[in-house]
């Protein structure tokens, strides 16, 4: 994967993150605008993710290969659930304790299954 292809997409979707917030509504949007608006949120996320991700590889000493990047596409979708969860209106202690457990179990699956 190229070096600089995730920071680049990255902060292409914060950029259009920010239209969206500042040019529109969800009920102005519709519901591609919408998926749009979650795709975009996922993928900056994946972006964060990836960086953090690098940061604790390198701390260890290990370089970034795929079982790095699946970590950040699991860890990822933790803020997505977050969201998700708060649009529902039912965010909790225990929504937010599901969500870390989900993703550490994530973790572990990639981490057994790419040993």
């Amino acid at each position: 994967m190229p070096k600089h292809l995730i920071p680049v997409l990255s902060l292409l979707a914060a950029v259009i993150l920010l239209v969206m917030l500042n040019f529109t509504t969800p009920t102005g949007i519709g519901p591609l605008g919408v998926l749009v608006f979650f795709t975009t949120f996922y993928v900056l996320m994946f972006g964060l993710a990836v960086g953090v991700v690098r940061i604790f590889a390198k701390l260890v000493g290990k370089q970034m290969g795929r079982k790095e990047y699946l970590y950040g596409v699991v860890i990822a979708f933790g803020p997505i659930m977050l969201m998700l969860a708060q649009s529902l209106g039912s965010i909790s202690v225990l929504t937010v304790a599901l969500t870390v457990l989900f993703v550490l179990l994530g973790c572990f699956l990639v981490s057994k299954r790419l040993a």
